[in-house]
């Protein structure tokens, strides 16, 4: 019974189209799955990885009305995405262009790009040389510039100390490196095998978009009951094993106030999708299937496109989407008849129709 390495970590993010743009259009990344979350049948959950959905994986909670977090204690703080080594002036430059502010720096021998998400999400882009790198390649991210996964995640724990106990004795990591500020501390040498931890405690942090909702480690098949068994012996109250489709789950909030799940390997985000089709069509979980035709006539479009600027998104559900597509169309008219050379009083009282019309929908 062991921990693998880093499985997912899930965030809560703004606007669900924005995300995409980001996350697939920006950082090249593929959408792998386009599911609800399980506790609520408004809100996406996407889930984004490499070609196939072999690697570990980000996932994101799109709240488009909800209030922004503040990253602290009790969170994962920074989350560590792994890229060939040689790439990140590269990265810089296509951050730049899309207005998103980085910096270059050395962390554990590493070249790093710091850099927040327009969500506020801060993310480091790390030079790797661990295997396997992604083939996946879209927007202009090609293969040799593509994020591989998650190399390593930040904790900014409550209780420092004991969240470092944690991990080295109920999960077996070591210590392989440490200074003044923090400890890093590794489980396997592949890639989501370390983690590091924050040794101050640092202000406390306030669930919101912008924050990662928890951290995901990578169990085996059949270990689920074992775990809980060990977690309770330990003091810590992990929930029943739940089925989340594509693996299983136990959660649990460790002392320093981190919410922490471990998620089994297998089935996999190829059980309900062949590797060709990954994230193309809306799976709506089991148990929300008699509210299926409610669901697809209100939940946001999405879709995955190229993009060269992140722009404003002013809708927030198909209502309000199909209000706006009505007021462009409208607006063509209006511009199509403005541009005749001659106007007829038919084409006079159009225009005043017209006009009228993109008033009702605004």
């Amino acid at each position: 019974m062991k921990i693998n390495g880093i499985h997912h970590v899930s965030s809560i993010v703004g606007h669900a189209q924005r995300n995409l743009d980001q996350y697939a259009g920006v950082l090249g990344m593929r959408l792998v799955k386009k599911t609800l979350n399980f506790d609520d049948s408004s809100t996406y959950h996407f889930y984004y990885g490499n070609e196939d959905g072999s690697s570990n994986l980000l996932t994101t909670f799109p709240w488009n009305d909800a209030v922004d977090g503040k990253v602290g204690s009790g969170q994962v703080g920074i989350t560590s995405l792994a890229v060939n080594v040689g790439t990140l002036d590269d990265w810089q430059a296509r951050l730049n262009q899309f207005k998103l502010e980085s910096t270059l720096s050395v962390k554990y021998g590493q070249k790093t790009l710091s850099f927040e998400d327009i969500d506020g999400l801060k993310y480091e882009l790390v030079e790797s040389d661990k295997l396997p790198n992604s083939k996946w390649e879209f927007n202009g991210v090609d293969k040799n510039h593509a994020i591989k996964g998650i190399e390593r995640v930040t904790l900014f724990s409550r209780i420092p100390q004991t969240t470092i106990e944690l991990f080295k004795t109920i999960f077996n990591y070591e210590v392989v490196s440490e200074n003044d500020e923090a400890v890093l501390l590794q489980v396997s040498e592949d890639l989501g095998g370390t983690l590091e931890i924050i040794k101050e405690k640092v202000e406390l942090g306030q669930q919101g978009v912008g924050t990662v909702h928890h951290l995901a480690l990578s169990i085996d098949n059949g270990d689920e009951d074992a775990w809980v068994s060990k977690l309770q012996a330990a003091g810590y109250r992990p929930t029943e094993v739940k089925d989340r489709k594509y693996f299983r789950s136990i959660y649990f909030r460790e002392k320093g106030g981190i919410l922490i799940e471990l998620a089994t390997v297998k089935p996999g985000v190829l059980v309900d999708e062949s590797e060709e089709n990954l994230g193309s069509e809306l799976l709506i979980p089991p148990h929300y299937e008699i509210i299926r035709e409610e669901i697809e006539a209100t939940i946001m479009p999405v879709t995955v496109r190229e993009v060269d600027k992140l722009e404003g998104y002013g809708y927030r559900d198909m209502y309000e989407y199909n209000l706006l597509r009505e007021k462009a169309r409208l607006k063509e008219d209006l511009l199509a008849l403005k541009n005749q050379k001659t106007l007829s009083a038919e084409d006079v009282y159009k225009i005043s129709e017209l006009k009228k019309a993109i008033i009702k929908v605004k």
